[in-house]
Parts: C-alpha cells; sequence; structure tokens
C-alpha cells in the first residue's frame, strides 16, 4: 500500500508521509458520527472516509478493506467512550442487548488481508468482549494484562471499569492503533505465546482477558495446534495467585476433547477452571466467519480435584452465556491478597529492548538413580581423505562412553563432514541409570 507523491521534484515513499494510527483513529470519529445517530454504516460511507484520510483509494493501493474494518472497530471503542459510561448502569441483558443492535448498525467484514489470514486475527465482537470482561469481574483495583490485544474491543471494557492495562499485539499496524487509542498504556509487541518470560520484572496482572490465535504462530506457515495452550500457559504463568483469566478459543480446545483433556488436568495443580462453555458461530457472522468458539474461564487457585473440570459442550447463545457468567463464583480470597492489590497499583514501566530475555529461576532436583555419564575424551584421527562414497559409517570421534551399548541401526554422516574433527567435551552429564545400561538414548 505504497502511493508515490512527488514534490518538487523529489520521490517520497508515501508511508514515510502517513501515520497509520491517526488516519484510523481520524476515519474512526468520523464514522463515529453515524453511530451516534444509530444509522446504519454502509460500505459507501466506509470507503468514502477511508478515500479521504489515507489520501487515495483502495483500488491505488492506498488502504486495504482489511484497514476500514479496523477503522470500524475504533469508531465502536468510540462509542463506548461516549455512552458506555451510562450504558453499564444498565442491567447486563440489557447492556448486551444494545451492543448486539450497535453491532448490526456496521458493514460484515466480508475481505482478508494476507496478514490477518497469517495472523488469525479475527477481532472479539463487542458482545463477546462484553461477557469476557464481566466474566473477570474486572474491577478499578485490577491490572489487566491482554496478550492479544487486537484494536482494543476487549481492553475497553476493562478501561470502563476503571482498571489499569498493559496490553501486547504483535502486528505492527493494530500497535499502531492501540498507541493511539490508549496513550500512555504500556504496549508490548512481542509473540504472546512467551509473554510471561517477555514480561519478566513487570507487576503481575490480577486479570487476563485474552483471545489468542487459534492455530497460529509467528513465522510457521503450517498450522500450529499447539497454539492456544501455549498461549493460555504462559499468560496463567503471568497471573498473580488467585487472579482470573478468561479467554476465548475455538470449541475444540475443550476440556471434554481428549486430546486437550489432559493440558486442562495439569493446569488445575495449580488453577482452578470454573467454566468452559461452547459459543454459537453466529457470534461471529459480521466478523466475516461463522466458527464456534469457547469461553473458558480459570482462576488461579489450585483445584481440589485436579480431574474434576466443569465444561458444557454445546454452544450457546450470548444470552444463555451472560445466564452462566452471572453464576459464576466471585474472585478468589486470594485475589483480595495484599500481595495481588499491591500488584494491581504497582506501576507498570516499558522495558527496554534486549537480546535476550530474562529467564525464570530453576531447582535442581535430581532422583536417587541419577548418574554421571562418564566418558573418555579421545584423540581425533582424520580419515585418509574423501572417497568414492557420499557416505561414511558414523561413529564417537571423540568420545568413549563407559558401559555404553551399540547402536541398534547403522549411522551415516556424510563424507566430507567425517573430515572435520569435532571439538572435545567437557560437560558431563546426569541421566538416570537405566538410560545408559539399558540403551534406552539413541
Amino acid at each position: 500500500m505504497v502511493q508515490q507523491l512527488f514534490t518538487q521534484g523529489f520521490l517520497f515513499d508515501f508511508q514515510t508521509v502517513l501515520d497509520y494510527g491517526q488516519s484510523i483513529l481520524s476515519v474512526g470519529q468520523e464514522l463515529l458520527k453515524t453511530l451516534l445517530e444509530n444509522r446504519p454504516l454502509n460500505t459507501k460511507t466506509v470507503q468514502a472516509q477511508m478515500n479521504r484520510h489515507f489520501h487515495g483509494t483502495a483500488a491505488e493501493g492506498t488502504w486495504q478493506w482489511k484497514d476500514a474494518y479496523e477503522a470500524v472497530e475504533v469508531a465502536q471503542i468510540l462509542y463506548l467512550r461516549q455512552k458506555g459510561y451510562k450504558l453499564l448502569l444498565e442491567s447486563p441483558l440489557t447492556v448486551l442487548l444494545e451492543l448486539e443492535k450497535l453491532v448490526a448498525l456496521c458493514p460484515t467484514q466480508t475481505r482478508r488481508s494476507e496478514e490477518s489470514v497469517q495472523l488469525q486475527q479475527f477481532s472479539t465482537p463487542l458482545p463477546l468482549a462484553y461477557l469476557v470482561a464481566l466474566a473477570g469481574q474486572v474491577s478499578s483495583s485490577d491490572l489487566i494484562l491482554e496478550p492479544s490485544a487486537g484494536t482494543g474491543l476487549i481492553a475497553q471494557f476493562g478501561k470502563l471499569q476503571g482498571a489499569s492495562l498493559i496490553l501486547n499485539e504483535l502486528a505492527p499496524d493494530r500497535s499502531k492503533i492501540l498507541r493511539r487509542l490508549f496513550p500512555g498504556t504500556p504496549l508490548f509487541g512481542v509473540n504472546a505465546e512467551q509473554i510471561n518470560d517477555y514480561l519478566a520484572g513487570i507487576s503481575q496482572p490480577s486479570v487476563v482477558l485474552m483471545n489468542p490465535p487459534f492455530s497460529s504462530s509467528p513465522k510457521i506457515s503450517s498450522r500450529n495446534p499447539d497454539a492456544t495452550k501455549s498461549h493460555i500457559n504462559s499468560a496463567l504463568q503471568r497471573l498473580a495467585n488467585g487472579g482470573r483469566l478468561v479467554t476465548i478459543t475455538a470449541n475444540w480446545f475443550s476440556p471434554a476433547n481428549p486430546s486437550w483433556r489432559e493440558t486442562f488436568v495439569r493446569w488445575q495443580e495449580k488453577a482452578r477452571v470454573l467454566m468452559s462453555v461452547g459459543v454459537n458461530g453466529k457470534v461471529y457472522s459480521k466478523h466475516g466467519t461463522t466458527i464456534d468458539t469457547r469461553i473458558t474461564v480459570i482462576d488461579k487457585v489450585p483445584a481440589d480435584n485436579h480431574r474434576q473440570i466443569p465444561c458444557i459442550s454445546e454452544t450457546l447463545d450470548l444470552p444463555e452465556l451472560l445466564a452462566l457468567i452471572e453464576h459464576l463464583p466471585l474472585r478468589s480470597s486470594w485475589e483480595r491478597s495484599e500481595e495481588v492489590k499491591a500488584a494491581a497499583r504497582a506501576k507498570v514501566v516499558q522495558l527496554p529492548f534486549r537480546t535476550t530475555v530474562a529467564q525464570p529461576e530453576t531447582v535442581s532436583f535430581l532422583p536417587d538413580d541419577v548418574v554421571v555419564l562418564e566418558y573418555e575424551v579421545i584423540e581425533w584421527t582424520a580419515s585418509e581423505g574423501l572417497k568414492d562414497t557420499l557416505y561414511e559409517t558414523y561413529r564417537p570421534q571423540r568420545i568413549r562412553i563407559k558401559d555404553a551399548l551399540p547402536h541398534p541401526s547403522l549411522l551415516c554422516e556424510s563424507a566430507a563432514l567425517a573430515l572435520v574433527s569435532p571439538p572435545a567435551p567437557t560437560y558431563k552429564p546426569h541421566l538416570p541409570r537405566n538410560i545408559i545400561t539399558q540403551g534406552l538414548l539413541f
């Protein structure tokens, strides 16, 4: 999306002139006027404002429709800033119905960009974002982490409750939008699968609200089914003891799914699943999909029974989901401990860029049957040079391991590599005795 501007004989890259975040915000402010008048926001209106503030058309490559949809979401956030405080004084069902009416005024997101497909950028529909925050029982004393903040639809509901925020968003354009919408809020741009490591040294949040990619990881072109688990696991580690995590996932990421049940069981050693329920796919219809999703609520308090996990396999409509959320237990008494109160009040400081990530503290523990792997370093002897064969039989060239068993199959290496001397090792690993004596490691 590059437009060329010719000024006084010089050629400029349009992207160096255009402030993307401010342009999206400006479009959102214009679209807000239509929403405040309770009029439908049609694509013609959106297109006209995008052309105006991006100084060109989509056909010219100045902007994409994905950018326009971001501006529509910004308009929804701005609507909440004007109407949300008063709206939240109503009953939760009234709030939900009003948000559904608002979303109905907006155009359906029917077009995708390459980035949105690769990163699985499906923003949280506004009514669902409200229910996520409601399930978190957010208050003004909370520090909320949103690891995949998108355009800030979920974060805005936390802001309406007076909570403090820590935001993370990997996509650069969306980060620019967040910086304009939430100035002064700590904002990171890291892979949230390692959010606990990246935020080492930052105050622990008392609430995590998240809608992570379902099966997509940065720089991995193929589907990654473990992505959801990695996002939630890292966020749980960052969450303060007694805090609450609410996440949207694909419906298949369920305690009832044999593929993921043991993941939930392991989590319950330190965190209790309060609710996991499917959500009807029609909730996402305005976002261009009808995929069923799932809401899971977890308190970071050990479960009494690790294998007893509340789960509803059926997919529910939003009013039915609201009824369940209203019956969730109050946040754990642990959450109101002085430690967590201090975490919520603590000043959050943006960390400077660093090339290495602080590592969590580890504890050394050796079972009784662990032994030191003893070996003898031997001199390396070069072979007679390259032969006609491409491969040579492989054998350890610099060490001789005591009591080691031969490999059960023939190993080989390239003939060229066989001519290179490996470095002499110095470290001696600790291994269970039977791995050595029974030849289990090869």
